[in-house]
């Protein structure tokens, strides 16, 4: 094996995973050190409760509803890549275990839930993937391009490459879930084992792009996820 391919299967995984925790848990140790502002910052009307604030924010995290009052054709890019992306995650979880509750409940065999994971993997493939070309002819194109940084490209261009090297292996490949189960298990209890065969090339790009990915979260925009929800309560306090 080349050494450039074993660094980014074998040794790089760990780095990557290390800045993510470390870097996610130094920025929030940096926003907890923030001084409170002498000010209240509460919007009205808001919820009494602390857990009526809380479900709040929730729902405008996940359905975006600020964005879709400014403006909708933004909304729904972005909502359709977050949802997309959502799905994603979930199904991803089954490269370390599988959904047995779930299975069990609907009592489906081996057949149903590779049909079920074939057809839900490709249109959540293309709900991640379709809304980024939109966001970046956006961000390139129009008025938002002035104000755009060379790290907004970044980030979409990085998205972008998991999300194409990601679709390849789905269309074009026979990918074993097991080999790919098998290879990341192997990295989480340090018994590795070898490259999952199935994937084809396409899986050392897309392994590539999830550790920078990884990497770049938690100093940059897309630490969102978290500061988010830290900012929306904020306003609902």
């Amino acid at each position: 094996m080349e050494p450039v391919a074993f660094l980014l299967y074998y040794i790089t995984p760990y780095i990557a995973l290390a800045v993510l925790l470390g870097g996610t848990a130094y920025r929030l140790y940096q926003w907890r050190q923030k001084k409170p502002v002498s000010v209240h910052l509460s919007l009205f009307p808001r919820p009494q409760t602390r857990w009526g604030r809380l479900l709040d924010t929730l729902v405008d995290m996940f359905t975006l509803r600020g964005l879709w009052q400014v403006n909708k054709p933004l909304w729904a890019g972005g909502f359709i890549m977050h949802l997309g992306l959502l799905i994603l995650l979930l199904g991803h979880v089954r490269v370390f275990t599988d959904y047995y509750f779930l299975w069990e409940l609907l009592r489906w065999g081996e057949e149903q839930q590779t049909q079920f994971s074939h057809v839900a993997g490709t249109i959540a493939g293309l709900l991640f993937m379709v809304p980024l070309f939109y966001l970046l002819v956006r961000r390139w194109s129009s008025a938002v391009k002035w104000i755009s940084t060379p790290e907004d490209f970044l980030l979409l261009f990085l998205l972008l490459g998991t999300a194409v090297t990601g679709n390849h292996m789905r269309f074009l490949l026979e990918v074993e879930s097991h080999e790919v189960r098998r290879f990341l298990q192997g990295l989480v209890f340090f018994r590795w084992q070898p490259v999952p065969a199935s994937a084809g090339g396409s899986f050392i790009y897309h392994f590539a792009f999830v550790q920078l990915l990884m990497i770049c979260f938690p100093f940059s925009k897309l630490s969102h996820t978290i500061g988010a929800v830290l900012s929306k309560m904020v306003a609902r306090s």
